[in-house]
C-alpha cells in the first residue's frame, strides 16, 4: 500500500530533481517549442472561438479580512448590484479544491467558503446541493476531509459528499478540443449536475503560472481513469486540458478564496499571501483575469488565460464590469514560482507532475 503522506513530503525534492533534468535534457528542444513550454498552447481556430461568451462580463470582488467573517453577508452585498445565476429547482455541485494537505500551507479552499457557497446557492433558490471534488495527489479523501475542515462543514450543512475519484464515469465527446481527444470520461455527478461551481484557491501554479477557477476544474476528472495526478492529461498538455475540460463541462459560476492565498511554490509548497478577497462571477475567463490582476500579473502572463479570453469569455478589463473593490485597493504582488520565473525550466513540463 503507497504512504501517500509519504509522497507529499517527498514531492518538493521530485519536483527539484525533475526541473535539473529538464533543464539538462530539454533545453535542445526548448528552441522548438513556441511559447514558455508547458504553457504553450496553439492559438483557437475560428470555430473553436466561436464557443465565447457574448456581451460583457461581471465580476465582484469581496473584502474579507477573515474567515471568521460571515461571508455570505459580505457576498449579500453584490447580489441586487450584478447578475447572478438561476439556481432555481437545480442540481447544484460545488467544486472546492482538496487536492492535497500539508499542515501549515494554505492549500485547500477553506471551509467557510464552501459554506458561504452553500449559503449563495440556497439564496438563488437550488433544490439540491452536492459538494464533490477528485483529489489529485492524496487518494485517502477521508483524511483529506477531516483535515481540511470541509468534511466538517459538509456534515454540518447536511450535504452529501461525492468522490469524484472513484464515481461512476460517463464517456463525454469533447467538441472542437485543444488535445487530440475526442472524448473524455467525466464523473457522472458533474455530468447529471444542473450546474457545477468552481471554490478555487487563489494560487500560483509551477507549471501554468496561476491556478484559479479555470484550473480548479481538473479535479473534476476522475483518478479511476486518468491516475494520479491525472496523468494523461497532463501528457496532453495542462492548458490544453484546462480549455477542454472547461469547455466540455461549462461551469456555471465561480467564487475564488483569496482571503488567504498562495504565493511562490504553489499550488502545494508556497508561502501563504493575505489578499481579503473573494472574487465571483459566472463567466471564469473574467473571473480568473481579474484575480491574475489582483496578484500582480497580466492575465496575458498566462497562455491559458489569454486563449481563455478568445474561446470562453472576457479577459479585457474594457469589456468586464466589476462589482465591490476595485483592483486597485486590493492588488497584493504575488511571487511567482521559480519555475515561470525561469521559464526554460518549463521545457516539456507537461510530461511532469502537476
Amino acid at each position: 500500500m503507497e504512504d501517500e503522506n509519504a509522497n507529499s513530503i517527498d514531492r518538493r525534492l521530485f519536483i527539484q530533481g525533475t526541473l535539473a533534468a529538464v533543464m539538462l535534457a530539454g533545453c535542445a528542444k526548448a528552441e522548438t517549442k513556441k511559447g514558455n513550454g508547458a504553457a504553450s498552447i496553439k492559438d483557437p481556430t475560428e470555430s473553436q472561438m466561436a464557443s465565447k461568451k457574448v456581451g460583457r462580463s461581471q465580476v465582484a470582488i469581496v473584502r474579507a479580512q477573515s474567515y471568521e467573517e460571515d461571508l455570505f453577508e459580505s457576498i449579500k452585498a453584490t447580489l441586487g448590484k450584478m447578475q447572478m445565476p438561476n439556481f432555481s429547482g437545480k442540481h447544484v455541485v460545488l467544486k472546492p479544491n482538496m487536492v492535497e494537505y500539508e499542515e501549515g500551507y494554505p492549500i485547500t479552499t477553506n471551509p467557510a467558503v464552501v459554506k458561504a457557497a452553500v449559503k449563495l446557492c440556497n439564496h438563488l433558490g437550488a433544490k439540491k446541493i452536492t459538494v464533490a471534488e477528485g483529489p489529485g495527489h492524496m487518494r485517502d479523501i477521508d483524511m483529506l476531509l477531516a483535515k481540511t475542515g470541509i468534511g466538517k462543514a459538509v456534515q454540518e450543512l447536511g450535504l452529501p459528499f461525492v468522490d469524484l475519484n472513484l464515481d461512476d464515469v460517463v464517456k463525454v465527446p469533447i467538441e472542437n478540443g485543444f488535445t487530440n481527444l475526442k472524448y473524455i470520461f467525466l464523473p457522472k455527478t458533474i455530468v447529471e449536475a444542473d450546474a457545477v461551481v468552481s471554490l478555487p484557491k487563489m494560487k500560483t501554479h509551477h507549471w501554468v503560472g496561476v491556478t484559479l477557477s479555470m484550473k480548479n476544474l481538473f479535479g473534476v476528472i476522475p483518478g479511476r481513469k486518468y491516475g494520479y495526478p491525472k496523468n494523461l492529461l497532463h501528457f496532453k498538455g495542462i492548458p490544453q486540458c484546462i480549455m477542454d475540460i472547461n469547455r466540455t463541462v461549462k461551469p456555471a459560476f465561480a467564487i475564488v478564496d483569496g482571503i488567504v492565498g498562495m504565493e511562490g511554490d504553489g499550488p502545494v509548497h508556497g508561502t501563504a499571501k493575505n489578499s481579503h478577497v473573494l472574487v465571483l462571477g459566472d463567466d471564469l475567463a473574467a473571473v480568473d483575469a481579474t484575480c491574475a490582476r489582483i496578484m500582480g500579473f497580466k492575465p496575458t502572463d498566462f497562455d491559458y488565460i489569454t486563449v481563455a479570453g478568445k474561446v470562453i469569455g472576457n479577459i479585457e478589463e474594457t469589456q468586464i464590469d466589476l462589482f465591490g473593490a476595485n483592483i486597485a485597493e486590493v492588488m497584493q504582488k504575488f511571487e511567482p514560482s521559480i519555475t515561470f520565473k525561469d521559464k526554460s525550466l518549463l521545457v516539456n513540463a507537461e510530461q511532469q507532475a502537476s
